[in-house]
């Protein structure tokens, strides 16, 4: 049975949103076994015990310094921080809804990474100059080609290129690996990092016809931006709320009644209403709104 070798990185904040994600790789695995490598930038020993009791799998911690955690930086660093050939990156705003053995087995051949589009990709393609690529991935989840980043001192580079731009660069390590991969990108089905954009009102993809098919059976679902779906008066907009809770009822952080829950995150909802309508204003007047919010805030 092969190995499967996970790196994840949170605070005590997010311990509860991160064993929720392990939940669920290790309630979809099959024979695989699963390695998990916490990147930790100063977690308590009382949420460390928390990802110690889960069962069936690996934990290794890793030290990291708290200015790489603060800044993101250790993002760029994986490959020297953990001695694997093959590494599955996850933030810990996702949830996993299948077997990671397809994209564990992956042949990644001369590429960096395999990833997925981000939502805005065209977009961000042509803003920041690729020259190589047409589309632009997301590294919210990311297939890292280890040896292939240490070859070519990649975390070194990429490190220095973050700490020369301290405005908008600084922080936004995905911007400076798209650079760095431009054209050594291994570009995976959308379903292994759907993007839930709130209320799927901006679905951007270069291969949006595949964005459908990719929402109804998502192997990885990708929490972006405020939606999330634990945030009361915010959650239910958010069209993959369900999916998040029910691998969250199998952790020791289970609600006594979630129907009572999800009644007070509607009650919650005009301050969800007016964040959206805030962030973005002329969305408002579109009818995908309308819908998407009826059917997500009546289900």
């Amino acid at each position: 049975m092969e190995t499967i070798h996970i790196a994840l990185s949170f605070d005590d904040d997010y311990t509860e949103h991160s064993i929720v994600l392990m939940t669920s790789i290790l309630a979809n695995k099959t024979d695989e076994k699963i390695h998990f490598h916490i990147l930790d930038g100063g977690l308590s020993n009382l949420n460390k015990n928390k990802v110690f009791e889960l069962k069936n799998c690996e934990i290794t911690f890793h030290l990291i310094n708290k200015k790489m955690a603060v800044n993101n930086l250790f993002i760029l660093s994986l490959a020297d921080i953990i001695s694997v050939d093959k590494l599955i990156y996850l933030d810990t705003d996702t949830i996993v809804n299948s077997s990671l053995k397809d994209i564990g087995e992956l042949g990644l051949d001369d590429n960096y990474i395999a990833a997925v589009e981000d939502a805005n990709g065209k977009k961000y393609a042509k803003r920041f100059r690729l020259v190589k690529g047409k589309k632009f991935f997301n590294s919210g989840v990311m297939v890292i080609n280890c040896p292939k980043w240490r070859e070519n001192n990649i975390s070194a580079r990429a490190v220095e290129i973050a700490l020369q731009n301290t405005g908008a660069m600084l922080g936004d390590n995905q911007i400076i690996l798209n650079q760095l991969f431009d054209g050594h990108v291994k570009f995976l089905d959308l379903k292994w990092n759907l993007q839930c954009c709130p209320i799927n009102i901006l679905t951007v993809y270069a291969q949006s016809e595949d964005y459908k098919s990719a929402s109804e059976n998502p192997a990885i679902i990708n929490y972006a931006g405020d939606f999330k779906p634990w945030k009361k008066g915010l959650g239910c907009f958010n069209p993959k709320q369900k999916e998040y809770f029910k691998y969250h009822k199998m952790t020791s952080y289970a609600f006594k009644n979630y129907e009572l829950w999800r009644i007070l995150d509607k009650l919650m909802a005009l301050r969800g209403i007016g964040s959206f309508i805030k962030s973005y204003p002329l969305f408002f007047t579109k009818k995908l709104f309308w819908k998407n919010l009826v059917t997500n805030f009546y289900s």
